[in-house]
Formats: structure tokens, sequence, C-alpha cells
């Protein structure tokens, strides 16, 4: 495996963990948002309109980052986040990534399920990204 036979400090990866780090950070505010709509707490409107100005820079930093593993040789890396990268683009596509405030309550469990599992794939790649870099950080 070509990404795990550099010893030493690896930009790319540090950020990597930066960017990972990111995009928890953002399903983490669109589950709270979806906590708030479950809990009466925000209307659907307003729920739509700040939940649609976080997908867009989730599918752009995973597009960036997939495109860079690819143009840097690392498959390994790429062919992980090849999936997620190939479900936002048909998504995109598609027309489905943005929240329909008509329909958010008829979603709000398919899209709860949808958050968590992309939450558990972005902590996933997390601690691979934290693995490679350990790895060629003591490697020698």
């Amino acid at each position: 495996m070509y990404e795990l036979s550099t010893p030493g400090f690896d930009f790319t990866i540090c950020l990597s963990l930066i960017g990972v780090g990111g995009l928890i950070a953002l399903i983490v505010i669109q589950l709270l948002l979806l906590t708030d709509l479950e809990g009466n707490d925000i209307n659907s409107i307003e729920f739509s309109r700040r939940i649609n100005k976080l997908i867009l820079p989730e599918y752009i930093i995973q597009a960036v980052f997939s495109v860079w593993f690819l143009l840097t040789i690392r498959w390994f890396l790429f062919i992980l986040n090849l999936p997620v990268l190939v479900y936002h683009y048909l998504r995109y596509s598609k027309g489905l990534h943005k929240v329909d405030p008509t329909k958010v309550y008829q979603m709000t469990s398919k899209l709860g399920n949808h958050l968590m599992l992309k939450l558990v794939f972005y902590m996933v790649m997390f601690f691979v990204y934290l693995f490679v870099l350990l790895f060629n950080l003591f490697s020698e």
C-alpha cells in the first residue's frame, strides 16, 4: 500500500484529518438541527434554510479530498471514499440534496438515519487517517 510506505510527517493526511473533523462538525450541526426540529424548537422553513446551507459545503469538502487522494495516488483512501463521493454525486445530480420544508416532517426518521450513517463513516475515516499518520510517523 503506497500511502503506508511514506516515512515521516505526511501533510496530506494532516489536512485529511482536519477536513474530516470539519465534516464531522457539519454532520453534528445537522443532527442538532434535526433534534431542534423534532422538539418543535424550530419550524420547518427555518430548518430547511439552515440545513441546506450545510449540505453543499459537505459535498464539496468530500469531493475535494477524494480527488486529492486520486491525484496523490493514494488508491486505498480513494477507494474508501469513493462510495460516499458517488452517493453525493447521485443525490446532487437528481436534486435530492436539498431539504423541502413541506416534506420535512415526513422524512425526519430517514434523514436522521442518513446523518447517523454519515457520522459513523466520517468517524471511521478519521481513525483510518489517524492510523496512517501515526504509521508514517513511527515507521523507519
